[in-house]
């Protein structure tokens, strides 16, 4: 195994307080219901990270929060620099993923679609929830697979 990444956009959130600055903005019911569905699909999956870097927002940390206890008791860094990351910030993080590991990144768009196209070179969509998985081999990313909520069923 080479170096694998999962990148995860945080799940649905609310917008219903406007007096809430944009980082402290709480996941609503939709972001609660599907965080744990795409958690299950992780880990049936066998995408277990061994260690999650997630932004500082409380979206994202209740996000994380919301995959329940097998993803959430992972070794993670709660990081302010992906908190609305630019794609030179993301790409650090990618490029310093040890060898035979997988890590985990739970942020925000537009930076989780933008570093999945640097990698793979592929233009997708991430909804809420999203997650995709990327390899590197032989120092060139791959898409592997992608999980959005609404094809869960």
């Amino acid at each position: 195994m080479n170096r694998r990444l999962v990148i995860m956009r945080h799940a649905h959130s609310s917008r219903d307080n406007p007096n809430l600055a944009d980082h402290e903005r709480p996941l609503d019911e939709r972001g609660l219901r599907d965080s744990p569905r795409v958690a299950k699909q992780i880990l049936s999956r066998g995408w277990k990270p061994d260690h999650i870097s997630v932004s500082s927002s409380l979206r994202t940390i209740q996000t994380l929060e919301n995959l329940g206890p097998e993803l959430s008791e992972i070794p993670k860094s709660i990081e302010e620099r992906l908190y609305h990351a630019s794609l030179e910030t993301l790409l650090s993080v990618a490029t310093s993923i040890p060898e035979n590991t997988t890590q985990m990144i739970i942020s925000h768009n537009p930076g989780c679609e933008m570093l999945l196209e640097k990698l793979s070179g592929e233009l997708e969509i991430m909804p809420t929830a999203s997650v995709a998985l990327m390899m590197e081999r032989n120092g060139r990313w791959h898409l592997l697979d992608l999980i959005r909520p609404k094809n869960l069923g």
